[in-house]
């Protein structure tokens, strides 16, 4: 067996070039900045739409469960879909239906509208997340997982850092002396400009080979599902999908609700315009919570090759449970003291995502691996699902508070789940 080609500290599979790798940080830098796009900056074009203040919450909840919606329904068809023709046109199609549905959606003029156009941001995100975290996994061996993970991990926060590059965009177009709408229509057409330079890169620089099963090419699609579904069997792979679940959930309420609650808090407490608030209170914020996430890439990525998958699990659940919990204690969002508590919820947010995909990477299957971890993209789009539409609910009812908690909860049920596995796997 031929000794591996390391890069940036990583072990590459067979067949993968160093130009490979350097291509997919580039698609997952783009696809990353998405993540996190619509929630920054669909606040503020609620607000240019008329959209009642009281039904915003609600509607962004439901605009966001509408997407994870089409994301369960179609991310696993779609990891078996790669497994049959490969990453790359997968991963081409996601980024470019993404960067359509962007362009398109500031020029809604009612909320069918907007319904339509987050499908197709939907259909497009449900390719694009998905083979973001396959072919990260395809790419490296699992001697530097963790590091690999670690790396996207980083590249994703990087990508993070554009939604509120993003979000700054309107209020200087208006200081130019565009009116709001137009600054909102020229900000999410540059949004989408993004995804067609990813589209571009995948296509050209992408292993054309690399993660193609084509012992199954002969299976259905159903069936290749079938077999992915059976490896959650294993206790690692299970409790890899339920680390998913939070790990996905937790960033989803980060994003839809904490630039609403700033926003919100601006308008109607502070009594600034739209673009201000989220200018003024969100983008700073959001950006707190991007820079602790930096660091925690980094810090868990470190981790994950020196415990077990399992053991880094447990450290970034528990972390988590404290950190969303804590979030009950906050009445007041642009109180100094918040900033600290934003910094190590994007510590704890981020390390979840580096050790879910760490331990679904480590024990998925090679040769099922599109369709295992598209199971795992569902898992987290249930996560994100319950996060935002429940979040939207509670949000409305109970208060901005109130879906944080719910994910502290959950990150402290994943925690005890984490320590029941180590238990049995040391037995």
């Amino acid at each position: 067996m031929s000794t591996p080609v390391r890069f940036l500290g990583i072990d590459l599979s067979d067949g993968v070039k160093k130009h490979h790798l350097l291509a997919y940080l580039v698609a997952a830098f783009v696809s990353s900045s998405y993540a996190g796009a619509l929630a920054m900056l669909q606040p503020g074009l609620l607000q240019v739409m008329g959209i009642e203040r009281a039904a915003q919450a609600t509607l962004t909840g439901n605009l966001s469960a509408l997407q994870e919606v089409v994301l369960i329904l179609f991310m696993g068809p779609i990891g078996a879909l790669a497994d049959r023709y490969g990453r790359r046109p997968v991963y081409a199609f996601g980024l470019l239906a993404t960067a359509i549905g962007f362009a398109l959606y500031p020029h809604a003029d009612s909320i069918s509208e907007l319904v339509a156009y987050r499908i197709i941001v939907a259909f497009g995100g449900a390719a694009m997340v998905g083979m973001m975290v396959t072919v990260i996994a395809d790419y490296t061996c699992d001697s530097t997982r963790g590091k690999a993970n670690g790396l996207q991990a980083l590249i994703a926060t990087l990508g993070a850092f554009l939604p509120p590059m993003l979000g700054a965009l309107p209020q200087l177009f208006v200081n130019q002396g565009y009116d709001q709408l137009a600054a909102q229509q020229i900000t999410f057409a540059i949004a989408g400009s993004l995804g067609v330079f990813g589209t571009l890169v995948v296509i050209v620089g992408l292993a054309p080979h690399v993660g193609k099963a084509t012992h199954a090419a002969g299976e259905s699609i159903a069936t290749m599902m079938r077999e992915g579904l059976k490896h959650s069997r294993d206790p690692g792979i299970a409790l890899s999908y339920g680390a998913a679940f939070i790990s996905r959930g937790d960033l989803a309420v980060t994003g839809a609700f904490l630039s609403l609650w700033l926003v919100q808090f601006g308008t109607g407490v502070l009594g600034l315009e739209p673009s201000q608030a989220m200018f003024e209170l969100a983008v700073p914020r959001v950006l707190m919570v991007v820079t602790g996430a930096l660091i925690g890439s980094l810090l868990m990525g470190y981790i994950n090759d020196r415990v077990s998958r399992v053991t880094a699990v447990t450290l970034a659940s528990g972390l988590a449970a404290a950190v969303y919990l804590s979030i009950f204690f906050v009445d007041d969002p642009t109180a100094p003291w918040v900033f600290g508590l934003l910094a190590v919820m994007g510590v704890a947010e981020i390390s979840a995502f580096v050790s879910s995909q760490a331990l679904v990477g480590e024990r998925a299957n090679p040769e099922r691996r599109g369709a295992i971890i598209g199971l795992f993209g569902v898992a987290g789009a249930v996560g994100i699902l319950v996060g935002t539409a429940g979040g939207g609910w509670l949000f409305a009812t109970f208060g901005p508070s109130t879906p944080f908690v719910l994910f502290g909860v959950l990150n402290g049920v994943v925690f005890v789940w984490s320590m029941l596995v180590r238990r049995a796997e040391k037995a």
